[in-house]
């Protein structure tokens, strides 16, 4: 019997759009061999219906990512970021795997208990606000810790108080911070360049945080479960030299 790679915690429609996504906690028995995050168990948000990489060509991806300015097809227009997940390696190789059915429909109590004791992370594809907040919560009751980010936090009908223990308000501008901060939300911002604010702190797990720790070491990223500063990170996406260079001569 093939050894089964992980869990499939939700099935059924976006909280975007209504489409049909999945959400698939992955290698829950395996250390993880990302260098950044070290051994914290991953989990994806993923189109249940449409191969990722040809939701990134199409826009399927609003359903998992909704209206994220780093989305590929709105960053080409915009000259954001674009995000830095290389779907066409990880994420197509966890739907290719759901697709030949080696992840399992369990209960979340099932999956909690499994996850017991482990560092989680919610969301390492797909904004975690595409899947029903309860499932969250209950997932992850037995965690020692989470680490999680959305950029749905200023969508109509976005609960701050049920999300803000999960995960942090990705924010973009020091200005989104306050107003994130403002409904009680951590916040972790993409700067470019290196522009910390009083009441931040940088990503020790990032060049110009020195690397010191993985995610799974730190696990600051907690949402409000964290009593810590908000955190910042550089732009590290491709394109940032070009970003800072232009950010450089404006001012």
């Amino acid at each position: 019997m093939a050894k089964i790679l992980g869990y499939i915690a939700y099935e059924g429609p976006s909280e975007i759009d209504g489409a049909p996504i999945v959400v698939i906690v992955n290698k829950i028995n395996d250390a993880s061999k990302n260098g950044k995050t070290g051994d914290i168990v991953q989990s994806f948000i993923i189109r249940s219906d449409v191969n990722p990489v040809q939701a990134l060509k199409t826009g399927a991806d609003a359903s998992i990512c909704g209206d994220c300015v780093h989305r590929p097809i709105t960053a080409k227009e915009t000259g954001e970021p674009p995000c830095y997940v290389n779907v066409g390696r990880s994420v197509l190789a966890v739907y290719n795997a759901y697709k030949r059915g080696r992840y399992v429909k369990a209960d979340v109590e099932t999956i909690a208990l499994a996850l017991a004791g482990k560092s989680l992370r919610i969301g390492t594809y797909g904004d975690p606000a595409a899947a029903p907040v309860l499932m969250w919560q209950r997932v992850s009751r037995y965690v020692i810790a989470r680490a999680g980010y959305s950029h749905q936090w200023q969508s109509p009908g976005f609960d701050h108080s049920a999300w803000n223990s999960l995960v942090m308000a990705s924010v973009d501008s020091i200005d989104q911070a306050a107003l994130a901060n403002l409904y009680g939300m951590r916040t972790f911002r993409v700067s470019i360049g290196i522009d910390k604010q009083p009441g931040e702190t940088v990503c020790p797990a990032s060049a110009e945080g020195g690397r010191k720790a993985t995610c799974a070491d730190c696990m600051l990223c907690g949402g409000t479960s964290k009593k810590a500063k908000d955190v910042v990170i550089a732009d590290h996406a491709i394109g940032h030299d070009r970003r800072r260079t232009i950010m450089l001569a404006v001012a």
